[in-house]
């Protein structure tokens, strides 16, 4: 019982240290200019799964010059510090974008 009592515990300690969560990776809400806002979730596959004004887009990460980027070609989620953008996702624009 002991062991499972400090395996809670540890639990506990490392999701707390990670920040938000879903099932399958972190998760971030972001609020732009103009009232817009989005969230990003990393997938078990490495991708970006964009949710947007009711749209749902599943991202490829690719390189990126600074921060991280995410496109499939149409729509495009860049994330570099505290600030993201994301084009071609419609009900935007998305600039200016700060966690939120």
């Amino acid at each position: 019982m002991k062991k499972l009592s400090i395996l809670i515990t540890c639990l506990a300690v490392t999701a707390c240290a990670t920040g938000a969560t879903t099932p399958s990776g972190p998760f971030a809400q972001w609020r732009c200019d103009g009232g817009a806002a989005f969230s990003m979730r990393l997938t078990d596959a490495g991708n970006a799964e964009v949710f947007a004004a009711g749209q749902t887009y599943d991202l490829p990460g690719v390189v990126a010059g600074s921060g991280t980027r995410y496109t499939n070609g149409s729509v495009e989620y860049w994330e570099h510090g505290n600030e993201a953008m994301l084009n071609g996702a419609r009900g935007g624009p998305y600039t200016n974008c700060r966690r939120g």
